[in-house]
């Protein structure tokens, strides 16, 4: 103390010695002398650098006696409770339960194709008719054929009612008449399966074979028919969150292609089955898409909605710290004098449950309206004083 009180008392006398060396500035500077004026200019400069680290030692010696230049100065967060939605994302693909190839029924070649690519049909509209001439022509030769087995069908019948002739005979007669006329219903039958019908409401959305290819049952595709007014997206989920994923579970849809659009929907459909490969269960999600939008195959991630709480205390990632036996804890403010801003910090221990976008649901420790450090976290230590002015 004595070293600063000698410091002290030759900046007074440095000060009374500036004081009376005003008096002669303006005589130095009258005198247009430049010798005389330039070791003036030297003299203050050396007087400022003794008076700066004079100053210095000042400020040095007040932070020493005044208590409240040490305390650390942190912001605070004052904990609440909100609602708290955690999500887990899985991929999936777009799919549609009306998207189907048409193959022919009976072999043939195509004779007309009445639609184009892109245009919207109705559900029993004709879209392609396979030639049936050849069909036509079995049918008239057949009839001939029925209209003799008819003739001699009833003769027979009329002797064997007079007891003439052999059962086999009349039997004989019988089948062939009525195996020839089912012969041409089912020709009949045939011409049907000619024309290719819209199963349901939609577009065209490829035509694969033209008029005059040769095409069988089952083997070639004449055309590709879609409806996309709803459609499915399909994904797999580990097996570790089926407890907590059922039907009308919210989800949202997200597609990177379509600039990351968001749907909000539900789950329809949740799997029962466990895919031993990979450990996964099958999920599904019926969308609206009146805007044809998503189209099949099309690659989507999905956010499922596992796990809420409509009161929640959440508290930033930040303001928690983790030691090195992989516990968590916070600094908890108690006030110690308001009108100074000064708190003591108590370090506090939590358990903590779900994140979500950075905020960590607090399960135990703290209680709703606590007030914890936020900014200036690293700087503080178990039960130290502190200084918080956003309180």
């Amino acid at each position: 103390m004595k070293k600063y009180t000698y410091i002290l008392y030759l900046t007074i006398i440095s000060y009374s010695c500036n004081s009376k060396q005003e008096n002669d500035i303006n005589y130095i500077i009258n005198s247009n002398d430049l010798k005389l004026i330039q070791s003036e200019k030297t003299k203050l400069s050396n007087q400022i650098n003794v008076l700066q680290k004079e100053l210095k030692i000042l400020n040095d010696v007040i932070f020493d006696l005044d208590e409240n230049q040490k305390l650390p100065l942190v912001t605070n967060f004052k904990v609440t409770s909100a609602p708290f939605k955690h999500y887990i994302e899985v991929q999936g693909s777009i799919d549609s339960d009306k998207n189907l190839k048409l193959y022919p029924e009976i072999p043939g070649i195509i004779k007309s194709v009445y639609v184009k690519e892109g245009q919207k049909v109705s559900k029993g509209m004709v879209l392609v008719e396979l030639s049936n001439e050849g069909i036509i022509a079995k049918i008239e030769q057949m009839k001939l054929q029925v209209k003799l087995a008819e003739t001699i069908y009833e003769r027979q019948l009329s002797l064997w009612k007079e007891k003439i002739g052999s059962e086999i005979q009349f039997l004989q007669a019988e089948t062939n008449y009525f195996s020839l006329k089912k012969n041409i219903d089912q020709l009949k039958f045939q011409i049907t399966k000619s024309k290719i019908i819209a199963p349901f409401d939609g577009i065209i959305d490829e035509l694969i074979a033209d008029p005059g290819s040769n095409v069988s049952p089952g083997i070639t595709p004449i055309l590709r028919i879609i409806n996309l007014d709803e459609v499915k997206v399909k994904a797999e989920v580990p097996e570790t969150h089926i407890s907590n994923i059922k039907i009308n579970s919210e989800v949202f849809i997200i597609t990177p292609v379509l600039s990351s659009v968001l749907v909000a929907s539900k789950i329809s459909a949740v799997g029962n089955i466990i895919n031993p490969n990979n450990r996964n269960f099958r999920i599904e999600v019926m969308l609206k898409n009146s805007d044809y939008d998503f189209k099949p195959n099309m690659t989507v991630k999905i956010l499922i909605n596992d796990y809420k709480n409509p009161n929640a205390l959440l508290v930033s990632q930040k303001n928690i710290i983790e030691n090195s036996g992989n516990e968590f804890y916070v600094f908890k403010l108690e006030p110690l004098d308001i009108s100074q801003n000064k708190f003591t910090a108590i370090k506090t221990f939590v358990k903590l449950g779900k994140i979500s976008d950075n905020k960590i649901e607090v399960l135990e420790g703290l209680n709703s309206g606590d007030l914890i450090v936020e900014d200036g976290i690293r700087l503080v230590a178990d039960k130290q004083i502190v200084k918080s002015f956003n309180y």
